[in-house]
């Protein structure tokens, strides 16, 4: 298989309501956080990875989804806005991996969408 090498873009998506990540409860309509990682590499994606950190939990949880086409989009629902610390995104093609975006803070607005382009 040919290298393949991509380059992520972080693109914040405005959302009507935002969440302090100090708010101390979580009113019924309060938003979830959202990823999505979009595939505009012109190759598929044998794996998404996705670590969250949560003020609410100690442990750093990883949420997977396979198989992402090219032109797909893998969304992931992180939980509640407000307890959301931060979060990192890879992908992988077989065992190598092509993007690792690294920490990244949530945005007020409960929504990151990250782009992984092919140069």
């Amino acid at each position: 298989m040919g290298k393949a090498v991509c380059a992520a873009s972080l693109v914040l998506a405005a959302t009507l309501a935002s969440v302090s990540p100090a708010s101390a409860g979580r009113p019924a309509d309060a938003p979830n956080y959202r990823v999505d990682v979009v595939n505009h590499s012109g190759f598929g994606l044998d794996e998404v990875d996705l670590a969250v950190a949560r003020f609410s939990d100690p442990v750093i949880r990883l949420q997977t989804q396979r198989h992402v086409v090219s032109g797909a989009t893998a969304s992931f629902d992180l939980g509640p806005c407000s307890d959301v610390r931060q979060f990192a995104a890879s992908a992988f093609i077989g065992n190598r991996e092509v993007l690792h975006t690294g920490d990244i803070s949530p945005s007020p607005n409960c929504h990151t969408q990250i782009e992984i382009t092919h140069t």
